[in-house]
């Protein structure tokens, strides 16, 4: 997939040449394409990884309010473009350790899942802070109609999807949510949703879904760690 991207990356670019209108529709789609596969190569990565008990976690220090801003930054464009609110309560910075781009691919999934299921011209909330527990809390809620009762218990497992028939609105293998709560438990924490929500961000109130990622500040131990 690599050469595949870099290639594609370089026709956006303009390095290879200049390209007509109708060429860099073309190719900013195949683009586009190409990097959801890779996304979702990762996650089948992952998840056979969690599962296994072989994932990897690097213990680092790093800035979790540095890291929801830059994967804020990534997707902006796609709320922008569906005409979704975004209200961030996000501290200048909140350092912690563990692994640094895990966790960023757990941000990414959550704030993609919102996206997805908040309809256009609505609103996402995402708040990131400290607990008394030392913990850290990500909570993503949005205005959406929710998630059914009945499929909350199995959000969380791999490739379980709350609409599993042929005809369902909203795409994905099902994995994403899984990934989220196993960099959470890897970490010394969980992932849980509550729907409906009661959430104020921003001072606006979200009552659709609540998604929360909890890690540890400080993550003891744990299976499959490579600490440098």
């Amino acid at each position: 997939m690599t050469p595949i991207i870099g290639y594609v990356r370089m026709l956006v670019d303009g390095e290879l040449g200049p390209l007509g209108p109708a060429q860099k529709k073309a190719v900013r789609a195949v683009d586009d394409c190409a990097q959801r596969l890779r996304a979702l190569i990762d996650n089948l990565l992952d998840v056979t990884a969690l599962e296994t008990g072989k994932m990897r976690f690097l213990l680092r220090d790093y800035d979790f309010a540095d890291i929801v801003r830059r994967e804020f930054r990534r997707v902006e464009d796609a709320f922008a473009e569906r005409n979704q609110q975004v209200v961030l309560e996000v501290p200048e910075e909140l350092p912690g350790q563990g692994d640094a781009a895990r966790l960023g691919r757990a941000v990414s999934e959550m704030l993609d899942n919102a996206a997805k299921f908040t309809p256009p011209g609505g609103a996402i909330g995402v708040r990131l802070r400290r607990l008394t527990s030392r913990q850290f809390e990500l909570c993503v809620a949005d205005t959406g109609s929710g998630v059914p009762p009945e499929a909350a218990p199995r959000l969380f497992d791999p490739f379980y999807q709350a609409d599993g028939s042929v005809t369902r609105a909203h795409g994905g293998a099902g994995i994403g949510l899984a990934v989220v709560r196993g960099v959470a438990k890897g970490h010394g924490g969980d992932a849980r949703v509550v729907s409906p929500a009661d959430e104020h961000i921003g001072g606006q109130r979200f009552a659709g879904a609540a998604f929360y990622l909890v890690v540890s500040e400080h993550p003891p131990s744990v299976v499959g760690q490579a600490s440098t």
